[in-house]
């Protein structure tokens, strides 16, 4: 009986440090990937709808040209309007949303603590 119980929580034990582990080498690797991915497009064109994915995690985003989107931080929401420009330089992490009245800039890497 006491093996029993000894045994159960040992496997227990290793279950939690698995799913730890798990956890901490693949949340680095997405969010390099993801940070690969943005870094990857060059966007020059005009958002041309805003929503939010209540599917994915409830993540926003910010869908430019025909049909290409990217990701738009809650916090940054407020700051974009459909019909603004968008413009993000192949290589970086920064995006910049223009219009006739304001100039933002919003950088990817100030979200994951990257930056300066």
């Amino acid at each position: 009986m006491r093996y029993e119980r000894n045994r159960n929580l040992i496997i227990m034990l290793i279950i939690i440090a698995g799913i730890f582990v798990y956890k901490i080498i693949f949340s680095s690797k997405n969010k390099d990937r993801f940070l690969d991915e943005i870094r990857d497009k060059d966007i020059k064109s005009m958002v041309s709808k805003k929503y939010i994915n209540y599917d994915n995690h409830n993540i926003s985003f910010l869908v430019y040209g025909n049909k290409d989107s990217i990701v738009l931080y809650k916090d940054w929401w407020d700051k974009v309007s459909v019909g603004d420009s968008i413009i993000k330089p192949k290589g970086t992490l920064e995006i910049v949303i223009t219009n006739s009245d304001k100039i933002e800039k919003f950088n990817y890497e100030d979200k994951f603590g990257l930056g300066n």
